[in-house]
């Protein structure tokens, strides 16, 4: 015999008195125009300058040129790339009216969290002011996260807030009476440079080593890595730095841009556009006398015929100067055919 289900009360669900707002924390863009040709314009009844995205006389300001003079901001969260710093502030405001006796708040609290496809971090919150309870009407906590983006896929930032809701009347309060309410925000992170690796194998050294006696000999192995950086992201990235942190007792040697700095020479950080491609390379020598990862290595040699390298650091900026970066797993050696 089915049984009744507990009567919950249908009672109406009382609006909150705080309301959150978030907004994501971003560089603005350019804001791009389409300009009408100049021949059109007498042939229409519609303006020129309702074309332009800031109608100007100033001398320098080119109005055929796609990009304006203006900055604009992202009308949502836009788009999330690895590597890059996720940045919102969350706004707790007080919604209640100038002079209402009847009701206060406080004690208000926010918790927040980032769900990514592999785990929940809670998030530590820094106050974007004075961190104090919300007293009167039309007041806000302010505070501001930020997240490191390390996975692709959906990440979901969950918002608990919690404060405590007093209710007066003929002059006496009644016991307050704690309120929460939780708002979840998905947004998606893609990658912004796609990495392939390629190590071979160069023709091995032998130094005279002592610790196997007076004519003792050891073998110092070498190879070149080379690496395919791709634009996988729709915005414009300058390169900022691409280096191996090699793995004892190798070292690394760069072939890049940035190896010409060390002379002193001026160069120009690589400009990825959409879908670009660059190559970048490094030597890998073993140094001679380096006992730190040797065991290591000669076990990894003789049970797999393969060598660790190192792990590849990537730094680059957007146009708008926003920082990102991105470490590699550690990148082995082709295994040896013996």
């Amino acid at each position: 015999m089915a049984r009744a289900r507990a009567d919950t009360g249908n009672f109406p669900k009382e609006p909150h008195s705080v309301s959150l707002k978030v907004l994501r924390l971003s560089r603005p863009s350019l804001v791009q125009q389409h300009p009408l040709p100049l021949e059109i314009e007498n042939d229409t009844k519609i303006p020129r300058t309702a074309s332009l995205a800031y109608p100007s006389n100033a001398d320098g300001v080119d109005q055929e040129f796609i990009l304006s003079n203006n900055l604009g901001l992202p009308p949502s969260f836009g788009s999330a790339h690895v590597g890059e710093t996720f940045a919102c502030a969350l706004c707790a405001n007080n919604e209640l009216l100038p002079g209402n006796s009847t009701k206060s708040v406080s004690g208000t609290r926010i918790l927040a969290e980032m769900q990514t496809p592999s785990q929940s971090v809670p998030l530590e919150l820094h106050a974007a002011e004075s961190e104090s309870d919300q007293t009167g009407p039309g007041s806000s906590l302010q505070c501001i996260i930020r997240f490191d983006l390390k996975e692709e896929g959906n990440h979901v930032l969950a918002v608990n807030v919690t404060y405590t809701e007093t209710t007066s009347g003929d002059g006496q309060a009644t016991s307050g009476k704690v309120r929460s309410f939780r708002k979840l925000y998905q947004f998606l992170a893609q990658p912004c440079l796609s990495v392939r690796t390629k190590a071979t194998q160069l023709a091995s050294i032998e130094v005279p080593d002592k610790t196997h006696g007076p004519y003792g000999r050891a073998t110092l192995l070498r190879y070149v890595l080379e690496a395919q950086l791709e634009n996988v992201s729709d915005t414009a990235i300058v390169l900022e730095e691409a280096r191996l942190q090699a793995k004892a007792p190798f070292k690394a040697t760069s072939l890049n841009w940035d190896a010409e700095k060390e002379d002193g020479v001026e160069v120009r950080n690589p400009l990825l556009n959409a879908r670009d491609v660059i190559q970048v390379a490094f030597v890998v020598e073993q140094e001679q006398g380096v006992s730190e990862g040797l065991e290591e290595l000669k076990d990894s040699m003789r049970r797999d015929g393969r060598a660790v390298l190192g792990q590849l650091a990537i730094q680059w900026r957007s146009s708008m100067g926003e920082r990102g970066s991105l470490s590699t797993g550690s990148l082995l050696s082709r295994r040896r055919v013996s």
